[in-house]
């Protein structure tokens, strides 16, 4: 049978406590939560405890409330790594977004790969580039590598799991010279250039928007259908944010499901709005190289 025994003031304050505390510290730090019906509850574990093992467990809060204090998380530490390479190269900071972690990356330091013996090749960049923005949280990053072959892959954040997505994108600005200039067209093909085209299926792209704040950006909507290799449409929709950097449309495309765009909407807007894209010098990124 399991053991049970009665709560009393005291120890229900100090439950209520531990409750505080863990949703406090999570998920970086995880306490045993005592779960409470009524003031007058019982504490049921699989291992019996005994009163001297609920009250150990109940004073292990103030512990883990120091540490919730004083670890620093993984998130601000790529928060202040991002904004420390930016001002190191005399670069305005990411902004601070509640639930976003901050990315500033290099892309372009060597020249692109050809993959997998194929004439399919990376980006094309005249000059090494450093691509900032904010993603959420829950998302995981994938970054460029180089190799001897060159430079494959992009600066990138998503939860592949659920379908969303954001990457950075070159392509040609087709004469344009700042992000306003830039055509319907242009940011079309932004979107579909980074795979083959035989997968993508009514590109739309909506309203052209002159981004507010410092630079030439314009954010879009837009959507199109995905033929997968097993035979399946999938509609999906995102977020564009572009602007013309070296005589070339540099962007940040962002993605989701037709399904969930109601709901994620408002996140791809925010990685499109926080996104910026600045040239910078190959000694420059030769520097840091030799540093870390």
């Amino acid at each position: 049978a399991m053991a049970s025994f009665v709560i009393t003031r005291p120890l229900l304050l100090a439950a209520l406590l531990v409750a505080s505390a863990d949703a406090l510290v999570a998920p970086a730090v995880r306490v045993t939560a005592v779960h409470l019906a009524a003031p007058r509850a019982s504490v049921v574990a699989s291992a019996e405890p005994t009163r001297r093992s609920a009250m150990a467990t109940l004073l292990s809060a103030p512990a883990a409330l120091a540490l919730a204090t004083f670890a620093p998380s993984a998130a601000l530490a790529g928060e202040s790594k991002a904004n420390a390479r930016l001002a190191s190269l005399g670069l305005p900071p990411l902004a601070n977004v509640n639930g976003y972690i901050q990315l500033a990356e290099f892309i372009g330091k060597s020249g692109p790969a050809n993959i997998d013996g194929e004439k399919t090749r990376g980006f094309v960049l005249p000059s090494p580039l450093i691509v900032a923005f904010s993603y959420p949280q829950t998302w995981v990053t994938a970054l460029p590598t180089t190799s001897s072959n060159g430079e494959s892959g992009t600066v990138s954040a998503g939860n592949y799991i659920k379908g969303d997505s954001a990457a950075f994108v070159a392509a040609p600005a087709n004469g344009a010279k700042s992000g306003s200039g830039l055509s319907k067209a242009s940011l079309a093909y932004s979107v579909t250039c980074s795979a083959t085209a035989d997968v993508y299926q009514d590109v739309k792209v909506g309203k052209i928007v002159k981004r507010e704040g410092a630079g030439d950006y314009v954010t879009f909507e837009y959507s199109y259908t995905l033929l997968t290799r097993a035979g399946f449409e999938v509609d999906r929709r995102g977020v564009g944010a572009a602007t013309v950097v070296n005589d070339q449309l540099t962007g940040l495309i962002t993605a989701t499901t037709a399904l969930r765009w109601k709901t994620e909407s408002e996140k791809l807007m925010n990685l499109a709005n926080s996104f910026a894209v600045y040239p910078v010098k190959k000694s420059a990124v030769s520097s840091e190289s030799r540093a870390e």
